[in-house]
């Protein structure tokens, strides 16, 4: 499956030559995670009965996670290795330098995501799938937080829904839902698309906060480019936010909608 680097660090399953999914980290993030896109995941189809082992090594200009800047608008590097195991489970870590800094809190300087699910493709030939993720920060434990997830996908589009029951660690809970697409435009060049929503209902005990509302409903979206330089993967992409200071709560910087750079290499 196509690397999204700009978006988060957990890719997407594809529907492709087999029944199950490996899903490769990429760098970005695209930020997961996915994922930015950050920074970045990347999830691919395989083909036989073989465990296959992959993994990511990325350079991002700006690390965004769900639209909202998690290096504080500088670059970042990622790393990931993802485990493909038949008939269809998968599983992978993905990590990335991090610069925030919440009010009160000590600044995180290295985030991990740990993941794991089941890919399977029906015979309509759209992949589905189902797993969790956790998030760790060093230097700031407290923002730790787990998350499930459900996706569908073709070839060239997927769509992704999670659930944190406690985000970023707070009190409260967060859904997210998220479409993708990256069609062909010329050889060795896709177009890149993404679309996403967070719904959270902050619970700080200072209500207002930097111009953070209790209730919070955020969109993020991504339009670029990636190309394939055989060796490396170059993506180029205009990154926009609804709410810039979102997460302020969490990463201590508003978000200014901009242009991510984003080179990664897969082995």
């Amino acid at each position: 499956m196509p690397v999204q680097p700009l978006q988060g660090p957990l890719g997407r399953a594809r529907a492709g030559a087999g029944p199950r999914a490996s899903l490769l980290l990429r760098w970005f993030v695209e930020g997961p995670v996915l994922r930015g896109v950050g920074t970045l995941l990347l999830c691919a189809c395989a083909n036989g009965a073989a465990a296959q082992v992959s993994g990511t090594l990325s350079a991002v200009s700006d690390y965004r996670y769900r639209g909202v800047t998690f290096s504080d608008r500088n670059p970042a590097l990622q790393a990931g290795i993802a485990y493909d195991a038949p008939p269809g489970w998968y599983a992978g870590l993905f990590g990335s330098t991090v610069r925030l800094a919440p009010p009160l809190s000590p600044i995180a300087h290295f985030q991990a995501i740990a993941y794991a699910g089941y890919a399977i493709r029906l015979p309509s030939g759209v992949s589905v799938e189902a797993g969790g993720a956790h998030s760790a920060f060093s230097g700031n434990r407290s923002l730790d937080y787990g998350e499930v997830f459900l996706g569908a996908a073709t070839e060239n589009a997927s769509a992704r829904i999670y659930y944190s029951p406690k985000y970023f660690g707070q009190s409260s809970s967060a859904v997210y839902g998220e479409i993708n697409g990256s069609p062909q435009i010329v050889d060795r060049v896709r177009l890149l698309l993404h679309a996403g929503m967070l719904q959270h209902r902050y619970t700080s005990p200072y209500g207002t906060l930097y111009g953070v509302e209790p209730t919070s409903q955020v969109f993020d979206a991504r339009i670029g480019v990636r190309i394939d330089l055989d060796l490396v993967q170059l993506e180029i992409a205009w990154v926009g936010v609804s709410n810039h200071s979102a997460a302020y709560l969490f990463t201590g910087r508003n978000t200014p909608n901009g242009v991510v750079v984003a080179l990664s290499h897969a082995f």
